[in-house]
């Protein structure tokens, strides 16, 4: 039987996102999954996803570039 993802809110998957970043999952400078890819990770809308990103975009963890996707702050 298929694991059924739990849904995250946005603060969860934040809070994650954060704690992925902190412990080096996500090096300064690598590029995050997408927002499909880590809405199917957190079993989420790609829109709750796309609030989390917005959120570390405002603290500073995390840039956009356009065309290229979303990359941990150096």
């Amino acid at each position: 039987m298929a694991r059924v993802p739990i849904p995250h809110t946005a603060r969860e998957i934040e809070d994650d996102l954060t704690r992925r970043i902190a412990a080096g999952e996500f090096p300064r400078g690598t590029r995050l999954p997408t927002y499909d890819r880590l809405a199917e990770e957190y079993g989420s809308a790609r829109r709750t996803v796309a609030r989390a990103v917005d959120a570390l975009k405002s603290r500073g963890l995390v840039v956009g570039v356009p065309g290229s996707g979303i990359y941990v702050a150096e």
